[in-house]
């Protein structure tokens, strides 16, 4: 279980968070609301990535994460095959290259991720976090850049290799995640 009891966070003089609280427990949830809300900075807040003005973040110990920032954070003179296996050691080659072919076109594993569009990067970046060994998948605006057939093939993606762990997406679009529970955050 993760917590976020009493959340304040302000960059510069605008509060972003003030007095928010959140659990996430077993399943998946779906952080929504306006761009700016403070949806970002809740992810940033769950890995320590950032620390809050007030309030506190409880997480277990030894939690493992696999984490697709908004920022598709790819190597960029690096293949596809690579960006996936450089941060997954228990996945196989052939894994990989199976998984790629589930999103992208048959010779996407070869190619440079600077050579791919930004949809496809974008992709890449879903399997990538997809695969990685953890107990929380997050993932943040996954659907950025993706029409309507990429973005419902990448949700069945999610779903197909979540195998249980908890997930907690951000977007401002709720479609083909109704199953998720809503966490408004404003």
């Amino acid at each position: 279980m993760i917590e976020l009891k009493n959340i304040t966070k302000s960059f510069d003089d605008k509060k972003v968070l003030d007095s928010f609280s959140a659990v996430f427990e077993e399943g998946g949830y779906l952080l929504k609301g306006p761009s700016g809300i403070g949806k970002t900075t809740c992810i940033l807040l769950v890995l320590g990535l950032i620390k809050p003005d007030g309030g506190e973040v409880s997480i277990p110990d030894n939690t493992r994460f696999a984490v697709c920032f908004q920022e598709n954070r790819l190597l960029e003179k690096e293949t596809a095959l690579t960006n996936i296996l450089a941060v997954n050691d228990n996945v196989t080659e052939e894994a990989a290259k199976s998984a790629i072919l589930e999103l992208l076109p048959e010779d996407t594993a070869d190619k440079k991720a600077g050579e791919l569009s930004g949809g496809m990067k974008r992709r890449l970046a879903v399997i990538r976090a997809m695969l990685h060994d953890s107990d929380v998948v997050i993932l943040d605006e996954p659907f950025t850049g993706l029409d309507d057939a990429s973005r419902e093939q990448t949700i069945a993606f999610i779903r197909k290799y979540l195998n249980g762990r908890l997930l907690i997406i951000t977007s401002h679009d709720e479609r083909g995640l109704d199953d998720l529970k809503i966490v408004n955050v404003d």
